[in-house]
């Protein structure tokens, strides 16, 4: 292993791959202590500079994604820029059941709906109706895939187009519910499940980048061993590579 050069040690953030397997508790300390933490992973530009790592160093990663805390609202759509003061807390809620995990919206009102399979909106510079049902991840991936994310509705103006927008139609939205925490207390909203992973499987989840499927998360037990991505703006002694969301060094 070698130490980072000095162009790669700019400010902006990144993610050190330690390929030794801990569980992700004993990764989580291993971060700390050198001053880092485990990796938050704020949006797709991320999960891009991620994926680029050579294939054969192919493995399911800790990233720093912990199931146990109280439940919170997020918009599936994560990047900070979008959203000016507030407008990441607007709702306009007819009902909502605890228990329910997502968000259906209909004549201008949002229900809650616990995995329930409907059309959907998805938002690229405008908004697009999605005739296919599909479940909550399943439009997520959609809107990924073939626009920016499903629709994040931040006043009451984008609530009233939305309306237009849909017609008379019951339509899954980007607002989720969930208890997941990154480890460096983050707020960051972003999520990339490989399947609905928003109740935890285990008595201790955590999260995982997946090999089956590059760079969707999945769930392990916490306890389980696996190498991790810690989040650094200086490089760490003994890391195989360093990956930052502008290029990749290997190093030597």
């Amino acid at each position: 292993p070698g130490l980072c050069i000095p162009s790669f040690c700019a400010d902006y953030r990144q993610h050190c791959l330690i390929e030794t397997p801990k569980s992700w508790f004993d990764a989580q300390s291993y971060c700390r202590e050198r001053g880092y933490d485990l990796a938050t992973i704020d949006d797709m530009g991320a999960m891009k500079s991620l994926l680029a790592l050579n294939p054969e160093r192919a493995h399911d990663w800790w990233i720093g994604l912990h199931y146990g805390a109280p439940e919170e609202w997020h918009w599936s759509l994560a990047d900070e820029e979008f959203y000016q003061k507030g407008e990441r807390n607007y709702r306009n809620f007819q009902n909502m059941d605890v228990t329910n995990s997502f968000v259906s919206h209909e004549h201008g009102k949002w229900y809650t709906v616990d995995h329930a399979n409907l059309w959907f909106i998805c938002y690229d510079d405008r908004y697009v109706l999605v005739r296919q049902v599909m479940s909550w991840t399943g439009a997520q991936l959609y809107c990924r895939k073939h626009h920016t994310d499903l629709v994040s509705i931040r006043n009451p103006e984008e609530n009233q187009a939305v309306w237009k927008a849909i017609l008379r139609y019951n339509v899954l939205i980007g607002l989720f519910k969930d208890a997941w925490h990154w480890s460096d207390k983050r707020n960051s909203s972003f999520r990339h499940w490989e399947q609905d992973s928003f109740v935890g499987l285990f008595p201790e989840s955590c999260a995982v980048m997946t090999s089956q499927r590059p760079g969707r998360w999945s769930q392990r037990s916490c306890h389980d061993l696996h190498p991790f991505l810690c989040t650094c703006k200086q490089p760490l002694s003994g890391v195989v590579l360093v990956i930052s969301y502008k290029e990749i060094k290997y190093m030597q």
